[in-house]
């Protein structure tokens, strides 16, 4: 008479519950890592415009400054959000695939791909977009309205206050209040407003293609990102690949010094 295996059975919800708990706390925290940079530089933005505008002696200069700092803000944030993406598709993947079935059928698949996928996801992490992307996601969120108004002051500044280094006759001209030491003030407009009209091209073309966030995509979407081979890993020689590799070839030689 042949035994039948029984049908294995699914951990228990309250052990899936602190796994749910731990993957959200790590999900929360990286998005209050996010925000993070945005009040930096809301706040660094607000006091540079109101420190240059307040004087005319204060340099333009230092705006310009700030507008590469901006950027800075905004290419951690984008790598801030890439991580939470990460761990956000992992909690939305148990909310559509383990507790929606317990609220509704009041059961939970054993065995079933999303596991596996979910399970090979933790052991072998990949981002499921890209650092472009995000750039241009949290550009549009936030970013662009920051550098426009940094902009604004820096033209501000240029049209209300006279350059006293400058002669006379160079500065009651608008262009040539913004020069730079040996820089032409014409380079240096041009370089700034084409600078911002290549801003402007990129989020024009990536408003063609809308994201949806993490927070609200289907369980099929998420699987698909799971098992879309655009992703990138985390990192792309991870240690404990390396350890399990060593340790199988470990086990190898044990098996055939036994056999000698």
């Amino acid at each position: 008479m042949s035994s039948i295996d029984p049908q294995p059975t699914p951990p228990p919800v309250g052990t899936t519950v602190h796994i749910y708990r731990g993957l959200m706390d790590r999900a929360t925290t990286w998005r209050n890592r996010i925000d993070a940079p945005t009040n930096w530089a809301i706040i660094s933005v607000g006091t540079t415009a109101s420190f240059v505008l307040n004087d005319p002696v204060h340099s333009h200069v230092v705006l310009l400054l700030m507008m590469l700092m901006v950027c800075s803000f905004l290419t951690i944030e984008a790598r801030r959000m890439r991580y939470y993406d990460l761990w956000s598709s992992w909690v939305r993947l148990l909310e559509t695939e383990y507790f929606a079935p317990i609220i509704s059928n009041n059961q939970v698949t054993t065995d079933a791909l999303w596991e596996q996928m979910i399970v090979r996801d933790m052991d072998f992490p990949h981002f499921k977009s890209g650092f472009r992307g995000m750039l241009v996601r949290r550009l549009q969120d936030n970013y662009l309205a920051i550098l426009l108004f940094l902009l604004m002051a820096w033209l501000l500044k240029l049209l209300l206050h006279e350059r006293t280094d400058l002669p006379p006759r160079l500065a009651d001209n608008f262009v040539n209040r913004a020069t730079i030491g040996p820089i032409p003030g014409w380079i240096v407009l041009a370089v700034v407003l084409g600078s911002y009209a290549l801003l402007f091209v990129i989020v024009a073309l990536a408003s063609r293609k809308p994201g949806r966030s993490v927070e609200v995509l289907s369980s099929e979407q998420i699987l698909q990102r799971l098992a879309s081979p655009l992703q990138h890993p985390v990192n792309p020689d991870p240690w404990h690949i390396r350890l399990v590799n060593l340790y199988a070839e470990a086990h190898d030689n044990d098996e055939l010094e036994h056999l000698d």
